[in-house]
């Protein structure tokens, strides 16, 4: 290789909670793929400077510089994500539905996660990265208030499983006053501890007024609220990321799967395998607008129609909301309820 120019640098990553695996490979001029190594760190701080070390062996020319690839799956990889950031590294971060199309194209059957950063690697190699593929850490205010979502959304579930235990004391023999009291004082903490997080979330948005503008044009659609929309935001990071519906619904784990064997016909279910922050801050606001906004309500109706389990209307509808508030927010309109009716109204003046 030593009379072939370096055509395009690599490190595909494949990140966990605790541990990361790397591979580096090049691309010559003649087209040929070569690795330079496969490697396993630990997702730590330490590690990523050893990381850094070890691809800064690898690299060959000053010319072309790496590009970093990973997947966008929960947040382990936020830490590295923002180490290379600072340290003004190439990086792509690509959703989870983009690899996964493009192992099943290179017909890959296993799946470990040294396999799995030797994949990446070579998506990265097959792939012309540039413009909106490369990662952009969101604003400092976007990772604030996406923290303080995230703390409520915690908030809310220690305050409902608060409430449980409250409600199995006093129905429960000889209950203890003084315990009662207790995880009552405890709940009434957590509310509090929700308010103020809820007012530094909107104290937040209000100094921004052209983000605070956006965000009233989204809530517009009846039944989702405030908080339902900054979370949806922050989680997707503006939706910079996504090109198409798809891709988003894919994200969420709002995706259809179904499971099916030769004549025996599986479940159809949601995926799962996305944010589980998005599917929460859906849940309920899917609840709320199928009793509130019309078209909504329509829309679950007529999904029921031949389902017997409630909750499939609800993901429906879940997947709407996302949907409109994907919507709303890129063409910075308001929601119109029975759109398409006002517009055949218009037309046939």
């Amino acid at each position: 290789m030593k009379n072939q120019k370096v055509n395009k640098q690599v490190v595909g990553i494949d990140i966990s909670k605790d541990s990361f695996y790397a591979c580096y490979k090049i691309k010559y001029d003649n087209q040929q793929v070569v690795i330079k190594g496969i490697k396993s760190f630990d997702n730590t701080y330490k590690d990523f400077i050893i990381f850094l070390d070890w691809c800064k062996k690898r690299n060959k020319t000053s010319e072309i510089k790496p590009i970093f690839v990973m997947e966008a799956t929960g947040v382990y990889y936020e830490e590295l994500a923002y180490f290379l950031n600072q340290k003004e590294k190439t990086l792509s971060i690509q959703l989870a539905q983009k690899i996964k199309y493009f192992a099943k194209s290179c017909n890959l059957k296993t799946k470990t996660d040294k396999v799995d950063s030797k994949m990446i690697a070579e998506f990265g190699i097959e792939k012309n990265l540039t413009g909106t593929d490369l990662w952009t850490p969101p604003s400092k205010e976007f990772k604030l208030l996406r923290d303080l979502s995230r703390e409520r959304s915690s908030l809310k579930k220690a305050e409902t499983s608060a409430k449980l235990q409250l409600h199995a004391m006093r129905y429960s023999h000889e209950k203890n006053e003084t315990v009662v009291a207790m995880k009552e004082k405890q709940i009434s903490f957590y509310k509090e501890q929700v308010k103020e997080v809820e007012k530094e979330m909107r104290d937040l948005v209000k100094k921004d007024k052209k983000l605070f503008e956006k965000i009233k044009k989204v809530q517009t659609i009846k039944g989702v609220g405030f908080i339902t929309i900054i979370t949806v935001l922050t989680e997707v990071n503006g939706f910079i990321l996504f090109k198409n519906i798809p891709q988003l619904i894919s994200y969420a784990g709002l995706d259809v799967v179904e499971k099916e064997s030769g004549t025996i016909v599986g479940k159809t279910k949601i995926s799962r395998k996305g944010n589980a922050h998005l599917r929460t801050a859906l849940y309920m606001p899917a609840v709320s607008a199928i009793q509130y906004n019309k078209e909504l309500r329509s829309f679950n109706e007529r999904i029921m129609k031949n389902k017997t389990l409630k909750k499939q209307g609800i993901v429906a509808v879940m997947r709407k909301i996302l949907i409109l508030i994907y919507t709303l927010w890129n063409t910075d309109q308001v929601y119109i309820e029975d759109y398409q009716v006002n517009k055949q109204l218009q037309v046939s003046k």
